[in-house]
């Protein structure tokens, strides 16, 4: 079956993720953080090519680009396969590094941005990796204001103001108190909605409607360990009750089977 072609961004922004085969680690110390960014810099030179935002997990990595001229396509392979290299070289394996293809997903107004941009610093915070997105090192978070080889940060500075990246810096306010186990009252809707809210990052049901698929099946799934309802997720969602359960199980099902 042929592959489905990519969805084009009018905007030219897009969310990128790059995972490792097998849910594998790609990042083994921080030196290797250090190589990425230098490939990601040498891989999007020639292109003219924008990074607004990333963040380097352990075993993928977050990815906000900005389409100029070339597709990104042809920047992510670069990337790749410089980076897969010397990875293999270095630690002396061989054979795939990455899963055999990128995702992405297009972002095309300032609300997702905002959206994507929150999730992406805070991906380490929601990971428990740190207790503070500004604390960890290898996200794009730490060079909010500046340049760098690799971040172009004034781009992103002319894409949203000084005002709302502040906004969006801003630490994230304290985890809702959950009920205890064993507690059989059902959530409020207001209750459930701030659980949403903080599992999403989303404000609105349009902005949750325009998230990654993915992190729309990450919160549903955070909601429903705390026994959420099908029908009152798809309330808050504006998705329908059984889309809710079928995001859900296919979510639980891909978790299960990169545990294993």
């Amino acid at each position: 079956m042929p592959r489905q072609a990519r969805r084009r961004a009018a905007s030219g922004i897009y969310h990128v993720m790059m995972r490792g085969v097998n849910r594998d680690a790609i990042f083994l110390e921080d030196r290797d953080c250090v190589r990425f960014l230098e490939c990601l810099a040498l891989a999007k030179a020639p292109s003219g090519c924008q990074v607004l935002g990333y963040c380097l997990m352990p075993n993928h990595v977050h990815l906000m680009l900005r389409e100029v001229g070339e597709p990104i396509s042809e920047v992510v392979k670069r990337l790749g396969i410089r980076y897969a290299g010397w990875f293999n070289k270095k630690y002396g394996r061989v054979g795939h590094l990455f899963q055999d293809r990128f995702r992405s997903v297009p972002v095309e107004d300032d609300a997702q941005v905002i959206t994507l941009l929150r999730y992406i610093w805070n991906n380490p915070v929601e990971a428990k990796l740190v207790d503070a997105a500004e604390d960890y090192p290898w996200s794009s978070r730490r060079l909010l204001g500046r340049n760098s080889p690799v971040l172009d940060g004034a781009s992103l500075t002319h894409l949203l103001t000084d005002e709302v990246l502040a906004e969006i810096a801003r630490p994230a306010a304290p985890r809702p108190v959950f009920r205890p186990a064993g507690r059989t009252a059902r959530f409020t809707d207001a209750e459930a909605e701030e659980l949403l809210r903080h599992a999403s990052g989303a404000e609105s049901l349009t902005e949750f409607a325009h998230l990654d698929p993915w992190m729309q099946a990450a919160a549903i799934r955070a909601l429903r360990t705390r026994s959420v309802p099908y029908d009152q997720i798809a309330r808050l969602t504006g998705l329908s009750a059984t889309r809710v359960r079928r995001i859900h199980v296919a979510g639980s099902n891909e978790a299960d089977s990169g545990a294993a």
